[in-house]
């Protein structure tokens, strides 16, 4: 995952957040994603990595091109 640091990419919410700890669930919102099938294009920084790296078994992540 790291070699696609500074590419956009599409984040997807494939699970639902209600058996989640608070934790995952405030990461999931500081990525603007609210319900299943929400997506959000943006660019991989750092920071996104660290939370992907966290919650991997909710979101899906997709390069764009």
């Amino acid at each position: 995952m790291s070699e696609i640091i500074g590419k956009q990419v599409v984040l997807t919410l494939k699970r639902s957040t209600i058996c989640t700890t608070p934790k995952h669930r405030a990461f999931v919102q500081t990525l603007g994603l609210k319900k299943i099938g929400d997506f959000r294009e943006c660019e991989y920084t750092p920071n996104v990595h660290g939370i992907v790296k966290l919650i991997p078994h909710l979101i899906d992540v997709q390069v764009k091109g």
